[in-house]
């Protein structure tokens, strides 16, 4: 990995791929959410698009996944972390 978020841009593909480091360390508290958020899209394994970069230079992602009831739920994240790994383009052939 060694990739740094901070190299993200708009339009980059990326996938999750673990749960990131410093949730390890002593006094790292995590919602629930969040944490179930990263295991579904671990679990996943799909690519997501880096959607934006806010003012203080953190790229986000937006992902949705199909709720219990059929309905779409939305979620967006930021990525500042070492749980993702660059997707790199196929080469068509």
């Amino acid at each position: 990995m060694g990739e740094s978020w901070r190299d993200l841009r708009v339009g980059d593909r990326i996938r999750i791929v673990r749960l990131p480091s410093q949730w390890n360390e002593p006094g790292c508290r995590v919602p629930p959410c969040t944490r179930r958020l990263y295991q579904r899209l671990i679990a996943r394994r799909w690519p997501v698009r880096v959607h934006g970069i806010d003012e203080s230079g953190l790229p986000w992602i937006h992902c949705r996944f199909r709720g219990k009831s059929g309905r779409w739920e939305y979620h967006y994240l930021a990525v500042n972390d070492d749980s993702w790994a660059r997707v790199k383009k196929r080469k068509r052939g």
